[in-house]
C-alpha cells in the first residue's frame, strides 16, 4: 500500500510537470471585432472647465476674481451641482460671496470667491472663460462581440489647459474627415473631421491612460473579426496599421522596431515607423486621430497607436492591445 501510495504521488507530479500549474496557464485568446475607423467623441466634464481667467469690466478697468485658476473644474455653487454657463450665472445672482466646489490638480476643495459686477450688464461675474464639453476625434481599436469598445489608447485631456478630464459622461458619433493637416517642426500634424452629433453611435463610460470605453449601439462595427495576441506574440519586423484617412478603413505598411517587454499593464510598449509610402504621402506619418488604430502582426492584433514622435514623425509609439480597456 505504502509502495502504491509513492506512486500516485509520483505520477500526480508528473502530471503537474507536463501540464503546469492554473496559474502558469496561458490565458485563453479572445476574438473580437476589427477597428480602425474614426468617431467624434463628447464628453461631459462634470461640471465648468476653467480656460482663461480674463477677469471683469468694472468702471475703474478690468478687475480679476481671486481663487479661480485655469484649469479648474467648478463643479458646485453654494452646494448646488453646476453644468452649464447659465446655472452658474444664475446662482451668481445677490451674492457678495459664494462659496466654489472645484476640482484642481486632481483634488476636491472649497474656495471662497467674490464675485464682481460687470459695468455692462450690472450683475455679477467671475471674469472666467468655461467650456461645458470638451470634443475631439480618435479611432476604435475594436469592439468586443457584447459590443464594449475600446478607442484611443491614451487618456482624453484638455489640451488647451492640460487638464485630465475625469469621466462623467460621454458619447461617441459619426464624423465626417474633411482633410489632414501635417505636421511641421515640434508640432503634430492632424487628421481633420467635423463630429455628426445628432448620429450617437455609443457611450464612454471610461477614461484613463489606456484609452476611452463604453458600449457601442451601431451595428456598423461588424466587420473583420481578429484574434487579440498576447503581448509575448509582439515581434520586431513587418506589420499593419488599419487606419482611416479618407473615411474608410485601410491598411498601411509599419515596422515594428521595438517591442518592449512588460510585466504589467503599461504605456508605450511598442515602438513603430511608418513604412508606406502613400501613407507618407497622404499624412508624412504619425498624426493626431490615428490615436487607437489597430497594429496588426502575423493576422493577429497586437496593439494600438498611442503617440507620435514629435521629433520624426515618421515614428510613433504603440500599447499592447491586451492592456486596453475593457
Amino acid at each position: 500500500m505504502k509502495k502504491l501510495r509513492v506512486i500516485i504521488c509520483l505520477l500526480i507530479c508528473a502530471v503537474l510537470v507536463v501540464c503546469g500549474t492554473p496559474q502558469q496557464a496561458k490565458a485563453e485568446s479572445e476574438s473580437v471585432y476589427l477597428g480602425g475607423f474614426s468617431v467624434g467623441i463628447s464628453l461631459d466634464i462634470g461640471g465648468l472647465l476653467v480656460e482663461s481667467v480674463s477677469g471683469v469690466e468694472t468702471e475703474y478697468g478690468l478687475a480679476t476674481v481671486d481663487g479661480l485658476r485655469r484649469g479648474d473644474i467648478i463643479r458646485r455653487i453654494d452646494g448646488t451641482e453646476v453644468k452649464r454657463v447659465s446655472e452658474m450665472q444664475e446662482l451668481l445672482l445677490g451674492k457678495d460671496c459664494v462659496t466654489v466646489r472645484l476640482l484642481r490638480d486632481g483634488d476636491e476643495l472649497d474656495v471662497e470667491v467674490k464675485p464682481i459686477t460687470e459695468i455692462y450688464s450690472n450683475k455679477p461675474r467671475l471674469g472666467i472663460k468655461v467650456k461645458e464639453k470638451i470634443y475631439g476625434v480618435g479611432t476604435v481599436t475594436f469592439v468586443r462581440q457584447n459590443g464594449r469598445y475600446a478607442a484611443l489608447g491614451h487618456e482624453i485631456y484638455d489640451s488647451e489647459t492640460d487638464t485630465h478630464i475625469p469621466i462623467c459622461d460621454g458619447k461617441i458619433h459619426a464624423c465626417k474627415i474633411i482633410g489632414v493637416k501635417q505636421g511641421k517642426k515640434g508640432e503634430a500634424g492632424a487628421i481633420l473631421a467635423s463630429i455628426i452629433a445628432d448620429s450617437v453611435y455609443g457611450t464612454v463610460n471610461c477614461n484613463n491612460n489606456f484609452g476611452i470605453s463604453g458600449h457601442y449601439d451601431c451595428d456598423k462595427y461588424k466587420d473583420e473579426i481578429i484574434e487579440i495576441a498576447d503581448r509575448s506574440e509582439v515581434k520586431p519586423g513587418a506589420a499593419q496599421i488599419r487606419t482611416t484617412i479618407d473615411n474608410k478603413p485601410e491598411y498601411f505598411d509599419v515596422e515594428i522596431i521595438k517591442a518592449s517587454h512588460q510585466s504589467g499593464r503599461k504605456e508605450k510598449g511598442i515602438v513603430f515607423r511608418v513604412t508606406d509610402k502613400r501613407l507618407l504621402d497622404l499624412t508624412g506619418g504619425v498624426v493626431r486621430g490615428m490615436s487607437g488604430s489597430p497594429i496588426i502582426q502575423n493576422g493577429k492584433l497586437v496593439g494600438a497607436v498611442t503617440h507620435v514622435f514629435l521629433n520624426d514623425f515618421t515614428k510613433g509609439y504603440g500599447v499592447y492591445a491586451d492592456c486596453l480597456n475593457k
